[in-house]
């Protein structure tokens, strides 16, 4: 009897212990999402002309050009307003280091909206 009497205190001891009901464990960190291209051009381009002060993006879409990852848009910095065009996620051309025309021509060829996925 005396066994049954310390068995049910350790038992009543173990169920004190636990959570109560309204007490909720930590819901497990979901897994980091993949960076969308756009995001990822976006982070590229602003890597690359990060000396000119904030950036604001417009109009960025990604696409392909002959099975090649393309994301195409623009950004505002002060006052000036450029394009960009990001290449596979790695290769960055923006408006204010190209030649004059060339940004015209690469929009032409690369973000036609018939070249789009």
């Amino acid at each position: 009897m005396r066994a049954a009497i310390l068995l049910s205190a350790a038992l009543a001891a173990c169920q004190s212990a636990a959570p109560a009901n309204n007490q909720s464990a930590a819901a497990p960190t979901p897994a980091a999402q993949p960076e969308t291209p756009v995001a990822a051009a976006e982070r590229l381009v602003r890597a690359r002309v990060r000396q000119g002060g904030e950036v604001r993006f417009a109009e960025s879409r990604a696409g392909t050009h002959e099975g090649v990852n393309v994301v195409c848009g623009a950004y505002q910095q002060g006052q000036a307003r450029h394009r960009y065009i990001v290449v596979n996620g790695e290769d960055v051309f923006v408006e204010p280091e190209m030649a004059a025309g060339e940004m015209p021509r690469a929009i032409s060829e690369f973000c036609a909206e018939g070249g789009r996925a």
